[in-house]
């Protein structure tokens, strides 16, 4: 909504109006801050727009390629990696800490997203209350939704757009969509990718120098984002 958006510009302007009167960084650690809050913004502006123009444009061709690129872009590079990167960057961090980082907080934070979408499509209706299954109602193109449509026969993929277009609330026909997804092998494939971008995320971190509290943590978010059921 109109709101969102300017609360979150209005979040950006302020970090970056601290950053620019924070006395205990140098001048030279300050650009180098602004300039990664500018990139992460550059990276989910990127991101957003390719979902939003999907949607506008009605394009059901999207490839899983294309859903990764943009779902890093529009959450990995905010939700996870840019927020490590700052804080190793002011704590002090050399570039080869800050590069892993980065590598690890972009697989966990797209890993944050894929259960995100799984989430809201066979998680737990009860804890997902009002919007379970809101993306289908939505039309989103999810990784589940862009697999499955690869994957089905002609007929089953024109079944699953009708019924992402339609924008329904309907029980019956979102269980049928799930269905869908499900005879796709789309949850099971999605599942799998989620878990297999954490592990790599931890073996990223198996060559940098950290504190144990320090690699415990981000060990410990890492199983987190994918083992959640909220």
């Amino acid at each position: 909504t109109g709101l969102a958006i300017n609360v979150g510009d209005s979040a950006l302007v302020n970090v970056v109006r601290r950053v620019t009167v924070a006395d205990h960084l140098s001048d030279q650690l300050k650009i180098r801050v602004i300039d990664a809050l500018l990139a992460m913004q550059e990276h989910t502006l990127e991101g957003q727009a390719l979902d939003l123009g999907w949607a506008q444009n009605e394009r059901w061709d999207v490839t899983s390629e294309q859903y990764l690129f943009m779902a890093l872009s529009k959450t990995a590079y905010y939700s996870a990696a840019y927020p490590l990167v700052l804080g190793a960057l002011i704590g002090g961090a050399d570039q080869k800490t800050l590069d892993a980082l980065k590598e690890f907080g972009l697989k966990v934070g797209l890993a944050f997203q894929l259960q995100d979408d799984l989430l809201n499509l066979v998680g737990n209706a009860q804890v997902q209350g009002k919007d379970f299954r809101s993306d289908i109602t939505e039309g989103k193109r999810t990784l589940a939704v862009v697999y499955a449509l690869e994957h089905l026969t002609e007929a089953e993929k024109t079944e699953l757009v009708s019924i992402l277009s339609a924008h329904t609330g309907d029980t019956l026909k979102l269980q049928r969509a799930v269905e869908l997804m499900e005879s796709a092998n789309a949850i099971k494939f999605v599942r799998a990718h989620a878990l297999a971008l954490v592990d790599e995320a931890k073996h990223v971190l198996e060559n940098v120098i950290l504190t144990e509290d320090a690699r415990d943590t981000l060990l410990s978010m890492a199983d987190f984002f994918v083992n959640r059921e909220r």
